[in-house]
């Protein structure tokens, strides 16, 4: 699926996490992060340095971490850009960047841009994943068992449209700002879901 879980095994001390994690802490304190956006960060922190390690320069890394963290798709529209970020917190861009793309990799977030082509994360343990991947699911198997009984079936790009119409403008889960990319999303989440159910169904027949 295209919401994917970072999980793997824990192959860092845990001593490290907690020490990086108090250091992220003074770090945000000292810059006088708001509280809520300051949690939501140490726990990307933990999630990354628990599999990944400690990063070579701490502060890019924790500035990318908040970076991420206040650009919920929920935050749209924010016009903060990734240089007015990295000033405010007194670092260079391009290192802001490259962690911020490091962590998104690692941790299997998706990134959608709004018409201004700014940067939204989409966090694969959070609830717009739980809810894109849970309607997409049942959304395709209701689709699977329709086609068995009648003998027709919708087309992928038919059912993307009913699914990214019931998450903008039904549960209002993602903002109508990223329709367009959450179409492509789902399209590629339909077809993958199709292709495991009918093998599914091709081994048990």
């Amino acid at each position: 699926m295209e919401f994917r879980d970072e999980y793997q095994p824990l192959v860092v001390n845990p001593e490290i996490v907690v020490t990086m994690v108090m250091d992220a802490h003074e770090f945000f304190t000292q810059n006088r992060i708001d509280e809520n956006y300051e949690t939501m960060a140490l726990d990307l922190i933990r999630r990354y340095v628990s599999t990944e390690g400690k990063p070579r320069d701490n502060d890019p890394f924790y500035g990318a971490a908040l970076y991420m963290v206040t650009r919920h798709p929920w935050s749209h529209p924010n016009p903060l850009t990734k240089t007015e970020f990295a000033s405010r917190l007194r670092m260079k861009e391009s290192s802001l960047e490259w962690y911020t793309d490091a962590i998104a990799e690692k941790l299997g977030f998706i990134v959608l841009h709004d018409k201004n082509h700014l940067p939204f994360f989409v966090d694969p343990q959070g609830t717009i994943a739980s809810v894109v991947n849970s309607i997409a699911t049942a959304s395709v198997g209701e689709e699977v068992i329709k086609g068995i009984v009648t003998g027709s079936a919708i087309s992928p790009h038919s059912l993307a449209d009913k699914i990214v119409d019931k998450l903008c403008n039904v549960v209002s889960i993602v903002p109508i700002a990223f329709e367009q990319e959450l179409h492509s999303i789902v399209t590629r989440m339909i077809e993958q879901e199709s292709k495991k159910l009918l093998e599914q169904l091709k081994r048990s027949s």
